[in-house]
């Protein structure tokens, strides 16, 4: 591993794509501090205030562009092992790309990839990490701050940054090698953390909602709901939205 650090980045991610097409070593880490335009799913903006952990990993993995929407599955995985040596909370994995705690946003995954090439696979693949660890809630817009929760409250004593992000990053890549090694048991794993599996929850197709409930995961990394039709769909993109008891009337 090979760790880059810096006070304040662009992104992260954008910086890991430069590094990765000049040839950086697979699991290359850049670390930012804070992002002026970090970047969510779907272009949207990704909030990067200080009190964050924020960092890409350049993997090179020898998989096929079939296994590349369970990238962040296993990222996600890899992420919740490594926050378990820092702290006992809760966190859970709301599909594709989200860590919850306590029905809040703890933190998202942005996985990018490279072109295609001949041999099937893409010459590499970014994953993006943001992390709320300490940032007061005020640094969030008012939309944001009743949405997301911080790992570590104010008083709480926090691990050394190097140690957390170092394990992190070890769990990570240790969940992506699981994708060829054992992806049953990588799947079965981010069972066991899903938070929508029987909540009910808005499907935004991007086109239109669909009130439906969480039924768990396929085998291919897509998600599946049910809606009130009793019908069953398999979800490959959009939002997959929890419903709160306060949305419920």
């Amino acid at each position: 591993m090979d760790f880059h650090h810096f006070t304040s980045l662009d992104s992260t991610n954008s910086l890991a794509r430069q590094m990765a097409q000049d040839g950086v070593e697979h699991a290359t880490v850049i670390h930012a501090d804070t992002q002026t335009g970090g970047r969510g799913r779907a272009g949207r903006s990704f909030c990067s205030p200080v009190g964050g952990l924020y960092f890409s990993i350049i993997l090179r993995p020898d998989c096929s562009t079939r296994v590349l929407p369970l990238i962040t599955l296993a990222v996600g995985i890899g992420l919740c092992n490594g926050l378990k040596t820092a702290t006992a909370s809760p966190i859970r994995l709301k599909w594709p790309n989200d860590l919850f705690l306590y029905h809040r946003k703890l933190g998202g995954i942005l996985t990018e990839s490279d072109s295609v090439g001949s041999s099937g696979r893409p010459n590499f693949i970014i994953t993006g990490i943001g992390l709320n660890l300490t940032t007061p809630l005020h640094q969030f817009s008012s939309a944001l701050a009743g949405k997301v929760i911080t790992l570590f409250k104010p008083d709480q004593p926090i691990p050394a940054l190097d140690f957390l992000l170092q394990s992190l990053v070890v769990h990570i890549l240790f969940a992506v090698e699981q994708l060829t090694a054992d992806r049953k048991k990588l799947l079965c794993q981010w069972r066991e953390l899903d938070y929508l599996q029987g909540r009910e929850l808005e499907y935004d197709s991007g086109k239109d909602i669909l009130r439906a409930v969480g039924m768990g995961l396929a085998d291919d990394g897509r998600y599946l709901i049910r809606d009130r039709q009793g019908k069953k769909h398999a979800v490959l993109a959009g939002d997959l939205n929890p419903i709160s008891l306060a949305d419920v009337g």
